[in-house]
């Protein structure tokens, strides 16, 4: 083999092992590139599910304090309606205790 052929032998394989080398160098850059941009997906997808359930949160409150509001005017209509109902009872209930406890106390 010729002095010439094994200097172009050795360059070739300086030129294969410099390139192996750049290769390693783009692969690990784009793997680090590929890590980060992973990594703001997950943290933009962790902010939208943070605001959806945000959103789901006051939304749900909200419409618990429509449902306790309403419940609140019913069970205070019902209130007004038994003390209505308990007023006009009112004379007969005090005309029945006083009969209860005036006449046992005049027969002693």
């Amino acid at each position: 083999m010729s002095l010439e052929n094994l200097k172009r032998i050795t360059d070739a394989e300086e030129e294969a092992v410099s390139i192996r080398k750049q290769a390693q160098a783009d692969v690990r850059k784009l793997a680090d590139q590929c890590r980060k941009e992973a990594a703001n997906l997950v943290e933009d997808a962790r902010k939208q599910a943070e605001a959806r359930y945000q959103e789901a949160l006051r939304k749900a409150e909200k419409e618990a304090q429509a449902e306790y509001d309403k419940r609140l005017a019913e069970v205070a209509k019902e209130c007004e309606a038994l003390k209505t109902s308990a007023a006009g009872k009112l004379p007969e209930a005090v005309k029945l205790i006083k009969g209860k406890v005036v006449k046992p106390s005049v027969n002693c």
